[in-house]
């Protein structure tokens, strides 16, 4: 949702320029050729597209086509994705005739600019990649832009309701190995003042749900404070806001000001990357672990705030056994919040990618270049925990089953990681893989695995105390008639496929 972010931003700089200018989104089922075919009847002098590693293959794809179609067209490309290996990456791909590296708001503006002047000097557009008689031409990254120079991104584009990504602030705050991040790192905010007015924007709007792209938001302890403060003291009662957050930075004064919020009203999203300090400090992160843990641990008292744990896999130096006591630190940690595992991918313009040799990285030459192996975990675990990161997502990605895990991790003795490991397997060796996505399925998955699991215990109530549990957690998800046709069609995972 970030390049969605960008293009509000691009809009915004040009919405007043001389020109026709039509900004457009797609979904993720929106196929190259339904993409190609609908920009292709806009009959567009210049077509600028935003890149990810999540959509470059289909770009490439719609790009290809365009050119074929309409080969006066002008194909332009911006994105992250794009501003690193950028020669390269036009020379195999001729079909794009310029790339804007970096942020790209001023890029922008200064090429429609000289367009519409017909000085064409782009040898002098900072940020600029483009093609010329001598071949591909790539200008140095521009100057990072100040915040206050950009627009609202919403003044222009739509009206702020549902759900709202925003940004208050840019810069490179998070220098973790596997992040992305450009020449000059410096971090550039909003003022506090702004970032109020344009919240007000939203809270005015019913706006489902405000969520900030920074990383990490509470980079500045006291700006981070009167933002919430604001939040807080002008709840409209619906909208909630959504936060990247350094647990390490938490402090007493702005968790006892955090317990005043609405429960509902905030949600952290808190990335522990690691519990080893060796495998923190090789990924560019210095954090006191054990301070972010109590933080996290005081902030959950209330239990007002939405937090969303997560854990990476396959980090510098890092073990499968180091990674199972991270993963474990960090059950014990959510203790019935959400948890993630977040796969390693070596995009374009990180250190992992510069320095994969150093740290024996193997990864995919194809977007999103996932990690493949590493130095310290081949190829078969680096899968294990792929699978498992799925299981998890599925069963406790929202918090949705996790009075059932607690049941079973008590009843058995079993270690988390292990437990997950165990049921990761089952599902595979059972073929129930596609059947991840809904809870009814989910429940009697967990039931039929914990039979075979619980044989061992001989207790026969602890299994049938354990379906209660599991039968008490769906309820809390789905709707009373998707109950009511559960308890119809029984436990059994043949007729999982029958509701």
């Amino acid at each position: 949702m970030r390049s969605d972010m960008e293009l509000k931003y691009l809009y915004g700089v040009l919405a007043d320029a001389p020109i026709e200018l039509e900004l457009r989104k797609f979904g993720r089922y929106e196929t190259s050729l339904d993409i190609y075919e609908c920009v292709l009847q806009g009959c567009y002098d210049l077509i600028y597209m935003h890149c990810d590693s999540q959509n470059i293959l289909q770009i490439k794809a719609v790009a290809q086509m365009l050119k074929k179609a309409s080969p006066e067209t002008g194909i332009m490309l911006g994105g992250m994705e794009v501003s690193f290996e950028t020669r390269d990456f036009m020379r195999d791909n001729p079909c794009i005739d310029y790339v804007v590296r970096g942020e790209g708001e001023t890029v922008m503006y200064n090429f429609v600019r000289s367009v519409l002047e017909k000085d064409y000097k782009f040898e002098s557009m900072a940020g600029l990649a483009f093609r010329n008689e001598d071949g591909v031409i790539v200008n140095p990254f521009d100057d990072s832009i100040e915040m206050s120079e950009l627009p609202f991104p919403y003044e222009k584009s739509e009206s702020g309701k549902g759900v709202i990504y925003y940004e208050s602030m840019r810069g490179t705050s998070d220098r973790s190995i596997h992040r992305q991040y450009l020449p000059d790192p410096r971090v550039r905010f909003l003022s506090i003042n702004r970032v109020c007015t344009e919240l007000r924007y939203f809270l005015a709007k019913n706006a489902e749900k405000v969520v900030f792209l920074d990383r990490w938001f509470n980079f500045n302890r006291e700006r981070a404070y009167r933002v919430f403060e604001y939040i807080i003291n002008n709840d409209n009662g619906t909208t909630s806001f959504e936060f990247n957050i350094d647990g390490d930075l938490l402090d007493d004064e702005t968790i006892r000001l955090l317990s005043d919020a609405r429960k509902g009203q905030m949600i952290f999203n808190i990335d522990i990357g690691s519990t080893n300090a060796e495998v923190l400090a090789a990924m560019g992160r210095r954090e006191n672990i054990y301070l972010l843990m109590y933080n996290v641990s005081k902030l959950m008292i209330e239990g007002n705030i939405e937090i969303n744990i997560s854990v990476a896999a396959g980090l510098p130096f890092e073990t499968e056994t180091m990674f199972a006591r991270s993963f474990n630190k960090a059950y014990g940690l959510a203790d019935g919040m959400p948890l993630h595992i977040e796969e390693l991918f070596a995009d374009k313009g990180t250190m992992l990618r510069r320095q994969s040799e150093r740290y024996g990285y193997i990864y995919s030459d194809v977007a999103p270049y996932e990690v493949i192996s590493s130095g310290h975990m081949n190829s078969g675990q680096i899968l294990r925990i792929r699978k498992i990161a799925r299981v998890v997502d599925a069963f406790i990605g929202d918090g949705g089953f996790g009075k059932s895990f607690t049941r079973m991790l008590n009843d058995t003795g079993a270690r988390p990681y292990e437990l997950f490991k165990s049921l990761s397997i089952y599902i595979s060796e059972e073929g129930l893989e596609n059947s991840l996505g809904k809870k009814e399925n989910l429940a009697r998955m967990l039931y039929s695995f914990a039979r075979a699991l619980y044989r061992e215990l001989s207790d026969a109530g602890k299994l049938q105390m354990l379906q209660a549990v599991i039968h008490s957690d769906l309820e809390d998800m789905v709707s009373v008639e998707k109950i009511k046709s559960f308890e119809k069609h029984g436990w059994d995972l043949k007729k999982r496929d029958e509701e």
